[in-house]
C-alpha cells in the first residue's frame, strides 16, 4: 500500500476504493491467504498512470456496512402542508433530508463513540497482518474531525432519494435529484446516486432497444445488470459510479481505482450500463444548457479504473472505464 505517485500540477490525486465485500474478504479472521495475494498483485501490477496505488478507503455506507451495523429504519412520515405549499423542490427534498437527518443523527448504534469502539473491536479480531488495510479504510475514516456527520447525511439523503413523494410533485422532484450527478459533490452517496442512474436507464431502455435493433442480446444483458433492488445491491455499485465519473473535491475531481469483487465481464457490462444510461439523460438536454451550464461538471469529471479480483485476492486486469463502450 504504497504513497502516490506524482501528477500533473493541476490533476488531483487518485484515490482508491475497495468494496465492502472485498474488505471482509481481506480482513476474514482465520486466514491471510487473500490478502497476501492482494497485495502480490499489488506490487506485480503498477498503474497504467505510473502512480503507485494509493491508501485503499471505503465510502461512508460501506464503512457502515463492514462493521456490521444495519441503520435504524424511518418509516415514510406525512408531508406538512407548509413545505409542499410552495411546490419547490429544493425545499420539499430539504425538509425530508433533515428530518431524516435528526432521526440518524440520535440513533444510539450511530453515535461517534459506538463507531469509534465499533472499529476498535474489529481490529482486534483481525490479524496484525490486517491492521493496514483497517486503519486505512476505517481507523482514518473515524479520526476525521465530524466523520459521524457524513455518515448522517448520506443516510438522510438516501432516505430522501427512496420517498415517496406526492404525484404532483414527483416528476419535477425526480429532475432535482437527478441534478445531484452534475452539482451535490459528495454530501450524496454513490449508492443515492445509482438509484437517480437506475431510474435513467429504466426509462431510457426501450429507447435503446428501437435505436439498436441488431445489438438487443447486448442490451438485455446490460438491463439484466441494472436489476438493482436492495440497498446491498446498489451499495455494489458504488464502485462503478466513482470510477467511471471520479471522487468530487469542489470543482475538481479525483480519479478513482476501485477494487470490486465482481468478475471482470460483470463490471464491463456495468460500466457500459452506467454510461449509456448517463448518456440517454444528456441527449435530452439542450444543447445551450450543456454548453452554458454543465459543460464545465462534464468537463471535470475523471475516469479511472476497476479492478476485479478474485476470491483468492489477486487480480491481473485493470479495467480502464473511460473506453468502455456507449449505446
Amino acid at each position: 500500500m504504497a504513497s502516490r505517485g506524482r501528477r500533473g500540477r493541476n490533476e488531483l490525486p487518485l484515490r482508491s476504493l475497495i468494496d465492502s465485500r472485498l474488505f471482509r474478504l481481506l480482513c476474514a479472521s482465520g486466514s491471510t491467504a487473500a490478502l497476501e495475494g492482494f497485495c502480490a498483485s499489488l506490487a506485480l501490477h503498477p498503474l497504467p498512470s505510473g502512480e503507485s496505488f494509493p491508501p485503499p478507503e471505503v465510502t461512508p455506507l460501506g464503512f457502515l456496512e463492514v462493521l456490521g451495523i444495519e441503520p435504524p429504519q424511518l418509516d415514510a412520515f406525512p408531508l406538512p402542508k407548509n413545505v409542499t405549499r410552495s411546490g419547490e423542490s429544493f425545499l420539499i427534498t430539504g425538509f425530508v433530508a433533515k428530518f431524516a437527518k435528526d432521526f440518524f443523527g440520535k440513533a444510539p448504534a450511530l453515535q461517534a463513540a459506538n463507531l469509534k469502539k465499533r472499529v476498535e473491536e474489529l481490529r482486534e479480531a483481525t490479524d496484525p497482518a490486517a491492521h493496514e488495510l483497517v486503519d486505512s479504510c476505517l481507523t482514518r475514516f473515524v479520526s476525521r474531525q465530524g466523520f459521524e456527520d457524513n455518515v448522517y447525511g448520506h443516510l438522510a439523503f438516501d432516505f430522501a432519494y427512496r420517498y415517496q413523494f406526492p404525484e404532483a410533485f414527483r416528476e419535477d422532484i425526480f429532475q432535482f435529484l437527478a441534478a445531484s450527478l452534475f452539482a451535490a459533490g459528495e454530501s450524496v452517496s454513490g449508492l443515492s446516486k445509482m438509484r437517480i442512474v437506475k431510474t435513467l436507464w429504466d426509462r431510457s431502455y426501450e429507447r435503446l432497444l428501437k435505436k439498436h435493433p441488431g445489438q438487443r442480446a447486448e442490451l438485455r444483458a446490460l438491463d439484466a445488470e441494472m436489476r438493482l433492488r436492495t440497498f446491498k445491491d446498489y451499495l455494489d455499485w458504488e464502485a462503478i459510479h466513482f470510477s467511471i465519473l471520479g471522487y468530487a473535491a469542489g470543482e475538481r475531481f479525483h480519479p478513482v481505482i476501485a477494487f470490486t469483487l465482481d468478475p471482470e465481464e460483470t463490471v464491463k457490462a456495468r460500466c457500459s450500463a452506467y454510461k449509456s444510461a448517463l448518456r440517454a439523460f444528456l441527449d435530452q438536454i439542450s444543447q445551450e444548457e450543456l454548453t452554458t451550464t454543465l459543460r464545465p461538471r462534464l468537463n471535470a469529471w475523471r475516469p479511472g479504473w476497476l479492478v476485479p479480483c478474485r476470491e483468492d485476492g489477486t487480480f491481473d486486469t485493470l479495467v480502464s472505464t473511460g473506453e468502455l463502450p456507449v449505446f
